[in-house]
């Protein structure tokens, strides 16, 4: 069994496609773990979904996802979703056949994974504070450290971490790019949001080869934002 943990989809199912078959991954086999804001800006949300219906994946919850859970909540018992933005609006209407299915699921989508041997978070941690201590917020937005709302560039968070869990796993930050830090040769985090959506490259990371890999982006960087209009 190989454990193939890939960072934000973001709707690129095809990309999400070609990892899998890059990662020679097998459904009956294998294990996917997702970083979270699987569904959100991209072409093919419910392409994505039907690759994790496939491969029995888990994920932890994004921003992303997060939003996602709240409008299908509301639309669900007839309530109002509140503002709907054009990418967001989008992703509602080609989820719409597995509306009440994937909303049973995103409602058991946890903050974390934490196993022996990784920590898997969409965000990341609170760095002073630890995993227990972490809000939230902190979960599915933090990025810049001291936080900064809004803020894409400057520190990061992981530069105030020091090593506690034997791998930290995070995605989230596309404009930080791919992170590796190493100790003693191995590496202690890996942050693997490298903007499929936004046109770069989607990327995964084999935990038992402890190796990297990526498909490059079949992305138009600008499309996303025209969707829903």
């Amino acid at each position: 069994m190989q454990t193939l943990i890939v960072g934000d989809v973001h709707g690129c199912a095809r990309e999400l496609s070609d990892l899998l078959n890059k990662a020679h991954f097998s459904p009956s086999r294998d294990r996917l773990l997702l970083t979270g804001d699987a569904f959100a800006r991209g072409p093919d949300p419910l392409g994505v979904w039907h690759l994790i219906e496939e491969c029995g994946a888990d994920m932890v919850l994004g921003n992303h996802d997060a939003r996602l859970l709240q409008q299908l909540d509301a639309l669900s018992t007839n309530r109002d979703p509140g503002r709907v933005k054009p990418d967001q609006s989008f992703t509602l209407h080609a989820l719409e056949p597995v509306h009440s299915t994937l909303l049973a699921w995103l409602h058991r989508v946890p903050l974390y994974i934490e196993e022996d041997r990784f920590l898997l978070v969409h965000a990341g941690i609170n760095p002073e504070r630890g995993l227990a201590d972490t809000r939230f917020e902190e979960f599915i937005t933090i990025r810049t450290w001291p936080p900064a709302k809004g803020r894409i560039d400057g520190p990061r968070w992981h530069d105030a971490y020091r090593p506690v869990h034997p791998l930290l796993i995070f995605g989230h930050d596309a404009p930080g790019g791919l992170v590796t830090k190493r100790r003693d040769g191995k590496p202690y985090l890996l942050g693997l949001d490298t903007g499929c959506v936004y046109g770069r490259a989607l990327t995964g990371y084999l935990l038992e080869e402890e190796r990297l890999i990526s498909t490059a982006s079949q992305q138009d960087p600008e499309a996303w934002k025209a969707r829903g209009r």
